[in-house]
């Protein structure tokens, strides 16, 4: 006899598929008309304030009305990161299948931070992980985790390597050093902050003309510390910098930390994932030399937020680290081949995030999505072609793996102050008429636009469009001059 006996939070059958159809219209709806809609829109806190602040009900509200509130007064005022004109920053582009794998996690709630409660989603976190060992050319027993992003793939290497370099002896974590480029991510730089490196010892050592760190700064940057007594701990190195797309010289870096016994990390966020295709791979030459590489599968694996990976020659490093077993935890650990992810890093409680990947891998194929990011690629390198041979607009820095940095330079504007001013209006200009959406950086002290168009709905018309339009409003004095 069928239990009836709902829980006052339960729903029953019907009215949750009533309302799941809402939530997949909706979405559905959104996707397929983004080409309609305003790649960024943005409030004031006061603003935004009076649209959506206020007490919480005592009383239910209807979920119309609140998908109504949420339309109109929530959804709206963001950056649209799938729409085909956001090229900025590094987008994150996730497939309808691959947010569905996020709706399937969430509605069954698995606890993946444990074998023995979660071997179903444990064994495809490891599967999925297994994939990409192979595909960074990483040995056979490497491995890692899942993790909310690269921010926190970064800071679980940076402890894993901290715990390799100094165990349990506090007394040393001051004469700790980690060196990385000027162009690496801050996320690597607050890594090794949280991990206990004194600030005054990352290094952040000067890239060379094409923004790479170079061996000989390193060597030398380690050099003179080991002679002042410090203890070299970890290099980061970049598989595609997000300022300019910039690859350090992997193999020649994981040469220097082999003979300086010195953990290698790789920061691969934004291009590790271009390995699946031929230019990555080449571009990409020992990275699978790392002893940790940090992957961001909510970029160029077109998963949703959140998905990272940490990935490392010897897991042992990681549990070695992380690993505590209080009382209370005793039921679920295990030995062996099994693997508890919660051993691996910060996270107890862990969403099952393998399960997007998996999906997404398995419902496109390998050879679909490498296409589109060969597709991403070609775009920048597009880009950089008709800024090249559009007048007033000229090229920072070398295109690399999907980036492409430029500015505006109006025939007789030389004084560097004001070149960066109307760059900087052309780049808010461009923004609002809502097309597009393109952000900026700094390029040895230079004000420089910068686009990053590896969604894979961005078209060649959409990057025509868009060079065409930043070259008419370049010529615009009134406009961008005033």
């Amino acid at each position: 006899m069928p239990h009836t006996d709902l829980s006052p939070l339960d729903l029953d059958a019907a009215t949750m598929r009533r309302l799941g159809y809402r939530i997949t219209d909706l979405v559905a709806d959104h996707l397929a008309t983004l080409r309609d809609r305003t790649a960024w829109r943005t409030l004031t806190r006061r603003e935004a304030e009076r649209l959506i602040a206020g007490p919480p009900p005592e009383r239910p509200v209807d979920f119309d009305a609140l998908l109504a509130t949420l339309t109109e007064r929530v959804i709206p005022y963001n950056v649209m990161e799938p729409h085909p004109g956001f090229m900025a920053y590094v987008p994150s582009c996730p497939t309808f299948p691959a947010a569905l794998g996020d709706w399937i996690a969430s509605g069954y709630n698995f606890f993946a931070g444990a074998w023995p409660v979660g071997s179903g989603v444990g064994e495809l976190e490891l599967t999925v992980l297994d994939w990409f060992r192979d595909w960074l050319g990483m040995p056979a027993g490497a491995g890692g985790l899942l993790t909310s992003g690269g921010s926190g793939a970064n800071f679980t290497a940076m402890v894993a390597a901290r715990h390799a370099a100094v165990g349990d002896e506090p007394d040393r974590l001051p004469r700790l050093t980690v060196y990385a480029s000027d162009q690496v991510h801050s996320s690597a730089v607050r890594a090794a902050w949280m991990a206990g490196v004194p600030r005054a010892n990352v290094r952040s050592l000067p890239s060379d003309h094409d923004f790479r760190l170079t061996t000989e700064a390193l060597s030398a940057a380690i050099a003179s510390d080991r002679r002042a007594g410090l203890l070299p701990m970890a290099v980061v190195a970049s598989a595609g910098t997000t300022n300019t797309g910039a690859v350090d010289p992997l193999d020649a870096i994981a040469d220097l930390c082999a003979r300086e016994r010195v953990w290698m990390h790789v920061d691969g966020a934004f291009g590790g994932f271009s390995v699946l295709t031929d230019r990555g791979r080449r571009a990409l030459a020992g990275i699978g030399r790392a002893d940790s590489v940090t992957l961001d599968p909510h970029k160029w694996l077109f998963v949703p937020f959140e998905c990272g990976c940490l990935m490392t020659r010897d897991p042992k490093r990681l549990s070695a680290a992380f690993r505590i077993l209080p009382e209370y935890l005793r039921d679920i650990q295990r030995d062996g081949e099994e693997v508890n992810f919660a051993d691996y890093g910060e996270q107890l409680t862990r969403q099952a995030r393998a399960i997007k990947v998996w999906i997404n891998v398995q419902y496109y194929g390998l050879a679909a999505l490498r296409a589109a990011i060969d597709r991403g690629i070609d775009l920048a390198v597009h880009a950089d072609a008709l800024i090249r041979a559009e007048p007033g607009l000229e090229v920072l820095a070398p295109t690399t793996l999907g980036v492409c940095c430029f500015r505006a330079h109006p025939a007789g504007l030389d004084d560097p102050g004001e070149l960066d001013a109307v760059n900087a209006r052309l780049n808010d200009a461009v923004n609002a008429e809502g097309s597009w959406h393109i952000s900026s950086t700094r390029l040895r002290g230079r004000y420089s636009l910068r686009v990053c168009p590896i969604g894979h709905r961005t078209t060649r018309a959409d990057v025509e469009g868009l060079i065409h339009r930043l070259g008419v409003l370049a010529r615009e004095p009134v406009t961008l001059n005033a």
